[in-house]
């Protein structure tokens, strides 16, 4: 009959759902690109601990931590690293000073001193510099309190004054009070050092 179109086909809700799909799914991909980009412009955590690192690294290089092993009245070893005590010189292992009731040995004294504050117990020390023999010149604590300090005050120790003037006081202290070897006469460890020893060449 004329003018009779073709009926209007019925639109398929199949097609409908796969083109709902088709977007969603184009949609996700786009999002998980989007994210994966974003991770790789965001620096990561190995990227911030890169970049702290290296403080870390300087920090520890002027601390050391560990049990004390000591040589004589001034150089011990912390941990496995040989340190030699700041600011004071400690009488010799071998040396002798005069006392009220005659000589005695304040060099062994002195060892003896170091040793019942260090030896084997954990110690904390601020490393200041290095020394000719390649001993690291420190200020070392144990439980918060300067075994150096103890050493001038106890009189079995000078303080350094060629090196620091940080425990001059202390040594007054130990004068006045005729503290260890300042209760009779002594000769200076760097003195002792230089005079000739018994046995030895010249």
């Amino acid at each position: 009959m004329a003018g009779r179109g073709h009926p209007r086909r019925a639109r398929s809700p199949w097609k409908k759902s796969r083109s709902r799909v088709g977007v969603l799914t184009e949609a996700l991909v786009l999002a998980c690109m989007v994210l994966a980009v974003a991770l790789i412009l965001r620096p990561g955590a190995d990227a911030a601990h890169a970049e702290v690192e290296p403080a870390r690294v300087e920090a520890a290089a002027d601390r050391l931590e560990g049990l004390g092993r000591v040589i004589d009245g001034d150089t011990l070893d912390v941990g496995a690293v040989r340190v030699r005590l700041h600011g004071i010189d400690a009488f010799e292992r071998g040396q002798m000073c005069d006392g009220p009731q005659g000589s005695w040995a304040c060099g062994a004294a002195a060892t003896r001193a170091l040793k019942d504050r260090a030896e084997g117990r954990r110690l904390i020390c601020e490393v200041l510099d290095t020394d000719r023999y390649g001993r690291k010149v420190s200020r070392c604590e144990r439980d918060g309190v300067d075994v150096a300090r103890v050493l001038v005050s106890e009189g079995l120790a000078l303080a350094y004054r060629r090196y620091s003037r940080d425990y001059v006081g202390e040594e007054l202290a130990a004068e006045a009070g005729a503290a260890g070897a300042w209760s009779g006469s002594f000769d200076r460890p760097e003195q002792w050092r230089r005079r000739p020893r018994s046995g030895s060449a010249g």
